[in-house]
């Protein structure tokens, strides 16, 4: 009688699956904080993945409107070298372009004015 009850029991399928898994030497409490710890280093590395990805991209925006500035400097520049009626063909070619291609660069535009 004792060997089949060892025997049920020992072999016995578990009904409930507790929800911490039993590791040895250690209690539910002390499972428990390790979870907590662990979702709070979790927690903490995310805000600063986070706040480096931000910072990344905010350096790029910034250079980003630097690039546009100086675009737009050199093209003014550009277009003050020609004569009257050169830059009038130029501004037209140039509205014409942003109607069409907003994204176009400064040699791409330059380009074209000189073989138009």
């Amino acid at each position: 009688m004792l060997i089949v009850i060892l025997l049920f029991t020992g072999c016995g399928k578990q009904l409930a699956p507790s929800p911490i898994p039993a590791t040895p030497g250690k209690t539910e409490r002390q499972i428990k904080r390790e979870e907590r710890y662990r979702a709070w280093q979790a927690y903490w590395h995310k805000r600063k993945t986070e706040k480096l990805t931000r910072k990344a991209n905010a350096k790029s925006e910034k250079r980003k409107r630097q690039e546009a500035k100086v675009e737009k400097k050199t093209a003014e520049r550009q277009l003050k070298k020609q004569h009257p009626e050169v830059q009038q063909r130029m501004k037209e070619s140039q509205k014409e372009a942003e109607k069409n291609r907003p994204y176009r660069t400064l040699r791409q535009r330059l380009r074209f004015w000189k073989y138009k």
